[in-house]
């Protein structure tokens, strides 16, 4: 029954069978200098907002880069329990041939259809016990991992001044997710633009 879970998300994410669906499979190279980091949360604008400003705010900290590569910003909602929601999601983010990373929690659905494509997953909530189910693990390899930043010791302060107003709850996940992607991406260098190097580097 779970490979058949496993392989009804990834029909969802190869569009049914549609061949105009140009998805990324495997890892693989970002063409160019430029990559994208996408976050899929419930609701962004509001219920997760924090964590989407936090993400912002470590991103601004540094600089919009990651060693030599500019680092873009996207964010998805995610839909909540909604399975269909959460793969279209995912599917949006995986059709993306800038995405370099993705920060959404881990789930039935999420786990699978990103390590299928071989994209680093930092997973703030969820079920990360998912990553040692190798049913979910259609590439065989391990792609989900926890927030590993930090927040600066003045980050009420900066948060505020940046936003408006004082951090809530997910502020602080948001920006250790997102600094611990851009840590990544920057440890491997020149190789930053390739999705294997950046998931070996986390």
């Amino acid at each position: 029954m779970k490979r058949l879970a496993v392989c009804a998300a990834l029909l969802v994410l190869a569009g049914c069978g549609q061949d105009k669906d140009e998805g990324i499979s495997g890892g693989g190279n970002v063409i160019g200098k430029t990559v994208t980091v996408y976050s899929l949360t419930n609701d962004p604008g509001a219920k997760s907002r924090d964590f989407v400003d936090g993400e912002k705010l470590a991103l601004s900290d540094a600089g919009g880069r990651a060693g030599p590569l500019a680092v873009n910003f996207t964010s998805l909602d995610l839909g909540g329990d909604d399975t269909a929601v959460q793969a279209e999601a995912a599917r949006r983010a995986i059709s993306d041939p800038q995405i370099i990373a993705a920060i959404v929690d881990a789930t039935k659905v999420t786990v699978p259809l990103f390590n299928a494509a071989g994209i680093l997953q930092v997973a703030p909530g969820g079920d990360r016990g998912l990553a040692r189910d190798p049913d979910l693990l259609p590439s065989g390899k391990q792609t989900v991992e926890a927030p590993a930043g930090t927040v600066p010791s003045d980050f009420a302060a900066r948060f505020e001044k940046a936003v408006g107003r004082a951090p809530g709850d997910g502020a602080e996940d948001g920006y250790r997710s997102m600094a611990a992607v851009i840590a990544a991406i920057a440890k491997a260098g020149a190789a930053g633009n390739d999705r294997d190097r950046v998931i070996a580097s986390y």
